[in-house]
């Protein structure tokens, strides 16, 4: 998550209460536009005056030419969650930034970012607070939705509640926790839980989490900026349970290698991992449920065969367990 420079294009027709100048953020190569209050009619017709060529979605109105790509959109403050990386990719699926994980990415911090204007921060808590209401009220559900990729709030909620299953212990760490989501329904749904520590290397990011925390006033979670590569991970000392969601695809295999040195370091118990199967990451690797066992077998030599491995499909990826062995 990073905060975006505002993007101004005279073709864009303005408001007069707030210019869209104000509502656009330009993320890569694509300017994200909150249009609120203006309609969908109006814009259409001034941006194909301007020479752009329209696609309309359920969620979206996309204008694109030669030098320039528009996306405009409509969400407001209470329906900011991580359904809009889902509605990305259902409705536009040709568009080349939804077609990487680190383009949807970053089409939902233009999104995010343009939808309160001049406050990105308070945009990203509104984001987190939705995402973990939502996520709380499908936990609670007898059943769980079917989803096919994790990237929705049915496959986070799926997720989650496998590592729920899974974690021991009263003392847990979540690797990468991006907003911090996972440690705050950790502290929600496993009792006695003593101490939940959440990681990852971008500031911005973790101040939601911190401010989610705050607010709903969990005591066992704390959030701390740190990069998992670094041997700085052993400061945090020994854990009972360690997560590491959807962090290692985007590693480098020298980077992935010092990461779980680290991660198995600190882990007493058992260790949860997951990864997407079969999408080209940025450093052109592809995880399948034989190459993500192999990476299990490669972590139970490094702790000298003293364990053993789990290894399931789950949400369009995988989810490895390394339990370590105790002596009797």
């Amino acid at each position: 998550m990073t905060d975006s420079t505002n993007a101004v294009n005279p073709a864009v027709p303005q408001t007069r209460k707030v210019p869209l100048q104000e509502r656009a953020v330009r993320v890569g190569d694509v300017i994200v536009v909150n249009a609120q209050r203006v309609q969908r009619a109006h814009l259409t017709e001034r941006l194909v005056k301007a020479g752009y060529q329209v696609q309309e979605t359920p969620h979206f109105l996309l204008f694109t030419r030669a030098v320039s790509t528009f996306l405009a959109h409509w969400f407001t403050q209470q329906e900011l969650d991580t359904q809009i990386i889902d509605y990305l990719a259902r409705e536009l699926p040709d568009l080349p930034q939804v077609t990487t994980q680190q383009g949807l990415g970053t089409l939902v911090t233009g999104i995010v970012g343009s939808s309160i204007p001049g406050d990105p921060r308070r945009a990203w808590t509104a984001f987190g607070t939705n995402t973990l209401q939502r996520l709380l009220v499908l936990l609670s559900a007898a059943v769980l939705p079917a989803s096919p990729h994790y990237e929705t709030l049915g496959g986070y909620a799926i997720l989650y509640q496998r590592v729920l299953e899974l974690s021991v212990g009263t003392r847990l760490l979540d690797a990468g926790c991006k907003l911090g989501l996972l440690p705050l329904v950790l502290a929600d749904r496993i009792p006695f839980v003593h101490e939940i520590i959440g990681v990852d290397r971008d500031a911005a990011a973790l101040r939601v989490g911190t401010t989610l925390a705050t607010e709903r006033g969990v005591r066992q979670v704390r959030y701390l900026q740190m990069d998992l590569c670094s041997t700085e991970v052993h400061s945090l000392g020994l854990f009972d349970t360690v997560i590491a969601l959807h962090v290692l695809h985007h590693c480098t295999e020298a980077d992935r290698v010092h990461i779980l040195q680290n991660l198995l370091q600190i882990t007493t118990h058992r260790l949860l991992l997951t990864v997407p199967y079969e999408q080209a990451t940025e450093h052109g690797q592809r995880f399948s449920h034989d190459t993500f066992e192999a990476l299990g077998a490669w972590c139970l030599e490094q702790l000298g065969s003293a364990g053993r491995l789990w290894c399931e499909d789950l949400v369009g990826g995988g989810l490895l367990l390394i339990e370590r062995h105790h002596p009797a």
